[in-house]
């Protein structure tokens, strides 16, 4: 897959959807910290999300799907088409929070949309991340990615390592220029 060197964060990307959501041929990088999909899941609450919140699948709630309920049963290929689906929200919500011409490499756009993905459009524009993008630091942005690795008040080892992973990492993969 060839990576672009630049485009701006409004533009969702061939590259930057395979590279996030996955190919037939290689995981994607939010199923790596959102759990991979089996041949089936099935809808739950997961105990460290705000009440009332179902999960299914790499990450899908009921704020994706509003009919989403616990017990409701997804294939992979749903899995996949309801990632698919929800990519476009999430981009929109990461690009609102920052100026129009705001260039990205692919990984830089993966890692924000993942980061986005998983703590909210609110968390990232309103937070010193989001502040620190719109101001042109970028890589003090990327760092401060690692200000969140803590959900209902405990501190998780997932979110650190989804954070903080050396190669993986989402602040790793925000620093990137490729």
């Amino acid at each position: 897959m060839a990576l672009q060197k630049k485009h701006y964060i409004g533009m969702l990307t061939a590259g930057v959807i395979a590279l996030t959501a996955g190919t037939a041929s290689q995981q994607g990088y939010l199923p790596k910290w959102e759990g991979p999909v089996k041949a089936t899941q099935v809808a739950i609450h997961q105990k460290f999300d705000p009440r009332g919140v179902v999960t299914v699948c790499s990450g899908i709630t009921n704020y994706d799907i509003k009919t989403l309920k616990p017990g409701d049963v997804y294939t992979r290929a749903m899995c996949d088409d309801a990632l698919a689906a929800a990519l476009p929200k999430y981009n929109a919500m990461l690009a609102s929070c920052l100026p129009p011409d705001f260039a990205v490499s692919d990984h830089q756009h993966t890692a924000m949309l993942s980061f986005v993905y998983n703590v909210g459009r609110g968390n990232f524009c309103n937070s010193l991340v989001g502040r620190e993008f719109r101001a042109g630091n970028r890589a003090a942005g990327c760092r401060a990615m690692g200000n969140f690795t803590r959900a209902a008040g405990k501190k998780l080892a997932g979110l650190v390592r989804r954070r903080y992973e050396k190669f993986d990492g989402e602040i790793a993969w925000c620093l990137r220029e490729d």
